[in-house]
């Protein structure tokens, strides 16, 4: 690649709407860029389809209001390229995060978009990502927990723009260089102070929309489309009260057993699905106790019947009729089919005879097994347990959860998404 390649400059953003602060931020950053001798050839505007670990209702509905922020962000590249005019060839919305994640129950990753970003653009472009200060900021700047940091330092050059209240690490910066890292500060960037949820809260209040015009806070274009589309009213009904979230606290001390898990696969960005079978939706009970949990917990299926275990989570005949339902063959093929049913990055599973009935001189009551398939691998666990019907089935619950805990201490992590 040469030395100063052509840039394809990437501005990822979940705000709700986009308005004339961002527009100004991509204007003013492909002029600084240009005046340091870095030609920007394509604009490409990302809106977020899918947030992970957010805490408030507006950025959690982020794909119910994704085609109005999609239609605004169309409605600012008109504007984008008139004030760019010769410097930039072509100024795009895309919908790739989307495309990539649509269907399924994962959030987008900054890394997972611009590799498939980089796979489908021109290979002498350079890809450039817009982001700002406050990712670099503070003794332990965020960036260090995204998806993959390093990988997303291989993939395209860091544009950090200034934020009011935000000071980059410079230590980290440094650090960043060592590892590599192409970054270009634009510290001389005077973007206007706007706030999406600001200017939301005006037009819940009652503000016509012309006065953001007037403002200079929004086009009347935009204005125009918030009107024709009645957005106020969405916006109204999606700005409530955030409702508790343990999953996103620290860990604690006195955390209970389903605590701790939750917390942990929030901290981790995973997510889970469950296929139980003697327990009957007890692990799902436990762990849907813990608020937040649907940050970390898509679904569960209780495949009780053989039937049940076949239709819904694809087990095979051949597996039961050979090992039985209670065995390690079964509940891995239980964990691998609802991990790939739900799209999960993690899948739990467990089969058991709690009696009193159904053992055998090989399989006494009591006996249970617990299925996890993770990526890096899936593996099987036995328990011969003791006591009544409901005491085998609540300990092989717990039993279950203490092998997710398991994984979950000694899991490498998965980092944060792009904010």
């Amino acid at each position: 690649m040469p030395e100063n390649p052509e840039l394809l400059l990437v501005f990822g953003t979940s705000a709700d709407p986009f308005h004339l602060g961002h527009a100004s931020l991509v204007v003013q950053a492909v002029k600084e860029l240009a005046i340091r001798g870095q030609r920007t050839r394509q604009v490409v505007i990302m809106p977020i389809f899918r947030h992970h670990n957010i805490l408030d209702n507006v950025k959690r509905s982020l794909p119910p209001t994704y085609q109005h922020r999609v239609d605004i962000c169309q409605l600012f590249t008109e504007q984008i390229a008139a004030d760019l005019g010769a410097l930039v060839a072509d100024v795009r919305v895309s919908d790739l995060e989307r495309r990539l994640v649509e269907g399924t129950s994962r959030p987008n990753f900054t890394v997972e978009t611009l590799t498939a970003l980089r796979e489908s653009v021109d290979p002498a472009l350079e890809l450039a990502f817009l982001l700002g200060a406050d990712t670099f900021a503070g003794e332990k700047p965020s960036f260090q927990n995204w998806l993959q940091s390093d990988r997303l330092l291989q993939l395209a050059t860091l544009v950090i723009s200034p934020r009011k209240g935000f000071e980059p690490n410079q230590e980290f910066l440094y650090k960043l260089r060592g590892q590599g890292a192409r970054l270009v500060y634009l510290e001389n960037l005077d973007v206007p102070e706007i706030a999406s949820s600001t200017l939301r809260a005006r037009l819940e209040a009652g503000e016509p929309a012309e006065a953001l015009v007037m403002d200079g806070w929004i086009t009347q274009p935009v204005a125009d489309y918030i009107q024709q589309h009645n957005l106020v009213d969405i916006w109204r009904k999606i700005d409530v009260s955030q409702p508790a979230q343990t999953v996103a606290e620290p860990l604690l001390p006195s955390d209970n057993l389903e605590t701790r898990v939750g917390k942990l696969m929030y901290q981790r960005k995973l997510t889970l699905g469950l296929a139980e079978s003697c327990t009957g939706g007890l692990i799902s009970h436990r762990v849907t106790n813990v608020p937040g949990s649907s940050d970390v917990f898509v679904g569960a299926v209780v495949s009780y019947a053989y039937e049940a275990k076949v239709k819904l989570l694809g087990v095979q005949w051949d597996t039961l009729k050979a090992y039985g339902a209670v065995s390690a063959e079964v509940v891995l093929e239980m964990a691998r089919g609802i991990r790939q049913a739900l799209g999960t990055d993690l899948g739990l599973s467990v089969s058991c005879i709690a009696g009193p009935g159904g053992a055998t001189p090989v399989k006494p009551v009591g006996t249970s097994w617990c299925g996890l398939s993770t990526p890096e691998g899936d593996s099987a666990h036995h328990f011969l347990l003791q006591g009544s019907r409901v005491e085998v089935k609540e300990q092989l619950a717990e039993n279950a959860l203490k092998v997710l805990l398991e994984y979950l201490e000694h899991h490498p992590g998965l980092n944060s998404p792009a904010a």
